[in-house]
């Protein structure tokens, strides 16, 4: 439990790491660090009880996007301001690189399950994403509508 808590930390930095590099400003860039944070510790914690990587994966990028969906609505800025810095330590490069470097190497069978598990990690932050913004835009419309209707005499 404690390499956890120095994995979260090590993606709070990193994530803040990566904001001054792409010349992020201020409270930006440490809120999406922040939620680069919570989504890793979402990701250890299933990942350590034994869930697979399409549950860990897409539960991390579910929560990430619901923080980004509230804090975006709060700070009244765009949705990927804190969305996309949160996703940095999920993106599976690594699975990348070793899917290239195995093929490099002639090793069509590791290459092929290595590659197949990071399109699956792919997959299920892309599912992860596209269910909590959907839901997040159908919410916010009817919410809208409401008011508009509450207003009309």
């Amino acid at each position: 439990m404690n390499y956890i808590v120095i994995q979260v930390i090590a993606a709070i930095f990193a994530t803040y790491g990566f904001g001054i590099i792409f010349n992020v400003r201020g409270g930006k860039n440490l809120f999406g660090s922040f939620g680069a944070g919570v989504g890793w510790l979402v990701y250890s914690l299933l990942n350590e009880k034994g869930f697979t990587y399409f549950i860990s994966y897409t539960a991390a990028a579910a929560t990430i996007t619901i923080y980004s969906e509230l804090l975006s609505r709060k700070m009244k800025v765009p949705t990927v301001a804190f969305l996309y810095p949160g996703m940095i330590p999920l993106v599976p490069g690594g699975g990348i690189y070793y899917t290239m470097y195995y093929i490099v190497q002639d090793n069509i069978s590791q290459a092929v399950g290595k590659g197949i598990e990071t399109f699956i990690i792919s997959g299920s932050i892309a599912i992860g994403i596209l269910s909590v913004s959907t839901f997040s835009q159908i919410f916010y419309h009817i919410v809208k509508k409401k008011e508009y209707d509450d207003k009309k005499y």
